[in-house]
This record gives C-alpha cells, structure tokens and sequence, in this order.
C-alpha cells in the first residue's frame, strides 16, 4: 500500500453498508486478466469516490459514487459469496 490507495480491507464499513454482508472475503474473478482474488485484497482509490482495482492488472472492479445525495454503485466481474 501506498498514500494513494488502501487494500479493500480500508472500505470494509462502506461495502457493507451497500450489500448488507461482510464483503472483504467475497471472492472476484476479474472480467479483463481472469485473476481470483478477495475484495480484501483489491487496492482502494479514494477522490471524489471510492475506485475498487484489482491487484494483478489494475482493472476497475467496483465504483462508488455519490449522485444527488444517493450512493451509486457500479459492479465489474463476477462475484462469488462463499466457496
């Protein structure tokens, strides 16, 4: 980890908050290299919102925004809860 970003550990509240589950240990299969990996493990960018990226390739994997004062998410790859 750097200043620039956190592991997805960082945005564990937040993720929560949007999927009502504890998130860092959902699984990803990124839609651009194929790399498996926990959201944990993805690097968190903050700005204006927060930009998910996966660790191998640097692919976005989950944006989140705020859009007249409601959250907007949007999802990339595939998810799986549990093994």
């Amino acid at each position: 980890m750097d200043e620039q970003h956190l592991d997805g550990n960082g945005i564990a509240g937040l993720l929560g908050e949007i999927a009502a589950a504890e998130m860092t240990t959902v699984l990803r299969t990124c839609q651009s290299c194929g790399n498996r990996r926990a959201i944990g493990e993805h690097r968190a960018y903050h700005s204006a919102g927060v930009v998910l990226r996966c660790p191998a390739c640097d692919d976005v994997a989950l944006v989140i925004g705020v859009q007249e004062q409601q959250l907007v998410v949007a999802w990339y790859g595939t998810y799986e809860i549990g093994r």
